[in-house]
């Protein structure tokens, strides 16, 4: 081989992000600033998971790591690191990023991208653009969408005698995504939503959110769906129970219902007041106490042997158990399942090819199984709904408590 074949060969051997027999996945995500705990777990659970593979000898050979890289949240950013991501550090894929209003402004750059193959695997948001065309073509989504989530509290809301809906919303992208889902969800019913109160993305636990509590109260809401992000959210449960609505609150899944329930029962602490009755949380993931799953099985164990924290992260529990890093370790093993089945080194066009020819693949959720084709990129529809008892989180069975 001549000298100019070897350097066309580990040209394109480099722009595959395949180096020196490791897969080399990018990640944008938060992992400072509000939402940084969001970032910091989904990285947590899916470098578990693929720290574990790598333990074993990775996949036929190849070692799988994630080059993760801060947004704080902001798209700006996120477009910047991608574009970084894919032209200067040559990953093979996109992995696991964080946020609607973060992967809207990147979805039109990983499009241009993907004539080179490149596209999106797993995403923590269950927003609509990646959904849709043009961009469905060039993201995989493992979880549940918003539609889905919203749908389901609507539905069983509505059922306990549930007729005024109000809504709490991040003023963005996300936000929208979510209200969006909820009007459908009522116009269904025949139903509108009676008040609909919105705060500025990047908001802190010490802010006051008496003014959206105000407009919920004059409205008579018997149920707020609240989609934002923990910090907020917290805030704005901790103004309403202190202003006295008793009314039913629930959150989507993207609002860290861990880092939510820590800050609430910090509260709780602090003021000898409750803050955690009458919650409603919607999840793409079970509970990560719940064993009657062979995925929290395999989870729990994976993190107690390999879990630890991000290089970012200012502090925290490595080994500690949350929906957000049991959501990460899922991406993670849906992607080693999907290499597991293409023969020797992969590329992104063998990968994309077997991840759309994937049907029934069973990942320890029961009979939810994950499949994709080449009209749909979304892996799983499950939704399961949770509510806190005594401290932690847990599967709601009786929905007549919420009457």
């Amino acid at each position: 081989m001549n000298k100019k074949m070897i350097i066309l060969f580990t040209a394109i051997f480099f722009s595959m992000g395949i180096h020196a027999a490791d897969i080399v996945l990018g990640q944008s995500a938060a992992f400072q600033g509000s939402s940084a705990e969001l970032g910091v777990e989904l990285w947590k659970g899916s470098n578990a998971y693929f720290s574990y593979i790598n333990s074993q000898g990775g996949v036929h050979g190849n070692k799988i790591k994630v080059l993760s890289v801060d947004d704080g949240y902001e798209g700006k950013r996120t477009l910047a690191n991608t574009i970084d991501l894919v032209l200067f550090r040559k990953v093979f894929a996109l992995f696991g990023y964080v946020g609607t209003p973060t992967i809207v402004e990147a979805l039109p750059a990983i499009q241009k991208f993907s004539k080179s193959g490149m596209f999106l695997f797993s995403n923590f948001t269950g927003a609509r653009p990646q959904r849709e065309k043009p961009y469905s073509d060039h993201v995989f989504n493992v979880r549940a969408s918003y539609r889905e989530e919203t749908a389901g509290l609507v539905e069983h809301f509505h059922d306990q005698g549930k007729r005024r809906f109000g809504l709490f919303i991040q003023f963005d992208a996300y936000g929208r995504a979510g209200a969006a889902g909820v009007q459908d969800a009522l116009g269904k019913k025949k139903l509108n939503i009676v008040a609909e109160t919105t705060y500025e993305r990047g908001a802190k636990f010490d802010q006051s959110m008496q003014s959206q509590v105000d407009a919920i109260i004059k409205s008579k809401a018997d149920v707020v769906i609240s989609v934002g992000s923990y910090a907020a959210c917290a805030a704005f449960i901790r103004d309403a129970r202190n202003a006295g609505f008793k009314g039913v609150i629930a959150n989507l899944s993207f609002v860290g219902p861990d880092a939510l329930l820590s800050l609430l029962q910090l509260e709780e602490e602090r003021t000898k007041k409750s803050y955690t009755q009458n919650l409603v949380n919607s999840q793409v993931v079970p509970p990560p106490s719940d064993m009657s799953f062979e995925l929290v099985r395999e989870y729990r164990e994976v993190m107690r042997k390999f879990s630890v924290n991000h290089p970012e992260a200012l502090n925290g529990d490595a080994k500690k158990l949350s929906f957000t890093s049991l959501e990460g370790f899922l991406n993670a093993k849906v992607f080693v399942e999907i290499l597991k089945r293409i023969p020797g080194s992969p590329t992104r066009e063998s990968f994309y090819k077997k991840a759309r020819s994937i049907q029934g693949m069973n990942v320890g959720l029961g009979k939810d199984t994950v499949s994709f084709n080449n009209t749909s990129s979304q892996g799983l529809n499950v939704v399961y709904y949770t509510t806190i008892e005594k401290g932690h989180y847990v599967t709601i069975k009786n929905w007549a408590l919420f009457h």
